[in-house]
């Protein structure tokens, strides 16, 4: 445990933090797999395939150890129209997914979701636009 001192002069033991589990892409979630999309299932099964896929690749390279219960948020970084909240949480859902499928929680229901929030940022030029998915223990 680590020792902070206050301004007060009195110790207080704090648990070590980790660093949020962040998972980044230089693009947005395909529209495809967003709300108000009206793609044919056998295209936005292979959408949803790939966003999968990309971020389980992430967490092969990060090798994060298990959680319990964990808090996500998504960082949006756009330009041009922004994606409404709602959508942009459905078509990050394959990324979530991935987060069970590689063992970092047991199921992504409310138990162990405790919480999902959406930032976003104004971006100047396309190639800025992105997507962070930064992942913190519960």
């Amino acid at each position: 445990m680590k020792t902070k001192v206050i301004r007060t002069g009195v110790f207080v033991n704090i648990k070590d933090k980790k660093e949020p589990i962040k998972l980044v892409w230089e693009y947005m979630p395909p529209k495809e797999l967003r709300g108000n999309s009206r793609a044919h299932w056998t295209v936005r099964h292979k959408f949803t395939k790939f966003f999968k896929d990309s971020a389980y690749a992430r967490l092969m390279e990060i090798d994060p150890e298990p959680m319990d219960k964990i808090r996500v948020k998504y960082i949006a970084h756009w330009c041009g129209k922004p994606i409404d909240a709602d959508n942009l949480i459905k078509g990050m859902k394959p990324a979530l997914d991935a987060l069970t499928e590689y063992g970092l929680i047991k199921d992504d229901n409310p138990e162990y979701v405790k919480g999902i929030e959406v930032e976003y940022h104004r971006v100047k030029h396309k190639h800025q636009v992105g997507m962070v998915m930064e992942i913190t223990e519960a």
